[in-house]
């Protein structure tokens, strides 16, 4: 379907088209169709106040303009003696003629995101990992090459492919967009602004002992000047073997460090505009004999740039959450929820649904619930684990691939979001992108 930001577009239950609901794990639900009408202006409240527009087979991760939108596609296998990698190429998909202009000459292994101006795609392609323990494995450790990885930058006008030089012991780093042509690399003791050559224009270290780490929460205070940079970004950070982290400012010109908030339940942040999100748990009491705490629930405290709390959202007992996504204007949050399986033997079902948080308000409203994605014959992938039983022998156990939601990407507008559901480097069979147009 066509999207027109002109048109705000209402989603009724009705008789016509649309989705057929099925349930994750072989079970069948009831059917609900969907029919999706022009929006007219009138004094009525739109009830559900989003549209969803399936686009199946192809794996969106990053939004390119209004009408298309970067897909990932495996090529592959990327094999070690003892790993094996799936190795993907990009393309863009147009939502409209449903054409793709495809990229094959890339390998990659990690997607790291696309330039602001949406000229260049980041990415890095496969390790080589000798046998573990092996004598080569050792030498490449010794050398660094074994915790390197080879970063690359897809030219989407021209194919142009080109090297980005980053340093050596780089497996984990972070590198992150900051403006057309500057990258923020996160190497979790310090951090450089480098270009698109590797040319340093800033560095500095997050003042840490030995093992802390930082995980970048927001960068879009950064100011590029071309022959410089200022502004500072946001981080968390938590102390080797302790549960929390402080979130933190460093200026990219002074170094100067402040800490604006710390908590000793809370994990990832996300900063966009003036908002930040912060992941937080409660234990809630309640420990195992194995150090389990079986009344932990999950939320998110929501807070202003200065660390002032705005809304405390908490879910109910027995749900997770991951992928937290705030909206570039900072009014939204979208996130994937699940039943959590702490304290449990048999395992339960996460049945993951899509729901956005009002920032200003903190109401919750849920957008779609997997069960309802599934495609109807989609086929069942298995993996297979082997493990020795208590007289020795060899077992197999089959257990099918989960097929999550992820890649939730926000438009420029923060009017509409896009999902995946199924992941080519999980092994799904079932991969299909959904684009969720919200209206204003």
């Amino acid at each position: 379907m066509v999207r027109k930001k002109i048109l705000s577009l209402i989603l009724t239950v009705g008789v016509v088209g649309g989705m057929s609901a099925y349930a994750i794990n072989y079970h069948t639900s009831a059917i609900q169709n969907i029919k999706v009408m022009a929006y007219k202006p009138s004094a009525q409240t739109n009830e559900n106040g989003y549209q969803i527009d399936k686009y199946q087979k192809i794996e969106s991760t990053a939004w390119i303009n209004d009408n298309e939108v970067l897909t990932l596609t495996k090529k592959g296998e990327f094999k070690n003696p003892d790993s094996t990698i799936p190795i993907r190429y990009c393309s863009i998909y147009n939502l409209n003629t449903k054409i793709s202009k495809d990229f094959k000459d890339v390998n990659i292994a990690e997607l790291m995101g696309v330039s602001p101006d949406k000229k260049y795609v980041l990415y890095s392609e496969a390790r080589t990992i000798p046998k573990i323990g092996s004598a080569e494995w050792k030498k490449t450790l010794d050398s660094g090459d074994l915790l390197h990885k080879n970063v690359k930058l897809l030219n989407l006008s021209t194919g142009e492919i080109t090297n980005i030089n980053t340093e050596k012991l780089n497996s984990d780093a972070q590198f992150i967009w900051v403006s057309n042509t500057k990258i923020l690399a996160n190497y979790f003791d310090k951090w450089e602004i480098i270009d698109t050559t590797g040319k340093i224009y800033a560095n500095g270290s997050y003042n840490a002992d030995k093992f802390d780490s930082a995980w970048i929460s927001g960068v879009d205070d950064i100011k590029d000047l071309g022959t410089s940079v200022e502004g500072k970004f946001f981080y968390t950070q938590d102390k080797n073997g302790k549960e929390g982290v402080k979130l933190c400012t460093v200026d990219v010109r002074t170094k100067d460090i402040k800490t604006i908030f710390s908590n000793k339940y809370s994990r990832t942040a996300d900063k966009k505009g003036k908002t930040i999100i912060i992941d937080h748990f409660d234990n809630n009491g309640g420990q195992s004999s194995d150090g389990v705490f079986l009344n932990r629930t999950f939320g998110t405290i929501i807070m202003d740039e200065s660390g002032k709390q705005l809304q405390d959202i908490k879910l109910p007992k027995g749900k997770c959450y991951t992928t937290s996504v705030l909206s570039p204007d900072g009014s939204k949050v979208a996130y994937v929820e699940f039943a959590d399986q702490i304290g449990t033997t048999q395992g339960v079902t996460p049945d993951p649904s899509i729901k956005i948080i009002d920032v200003k308000t903190g109401a919750i409203k849920e957008i779609v619930n997997s069960s309802t994605l599934k495609d109807k014959g989609a086929k069942i992938v298995y993996n297979i684990f082997k493990s020795i039983d208590k007289n020795g022998k060899e077992v197999e156990k089959k257990v099918p691939v989960r097929v999550d939601i992820s890649n939730i990407c926000w438009d420029s507008t923060s009017s509409a979001f896009s999902f995946t559901y199924g992941d080519s480097l999980a092994g799904n069979s079932q991969i299909n992108t959904y684009i969720v147009s919200l209206d204003k």
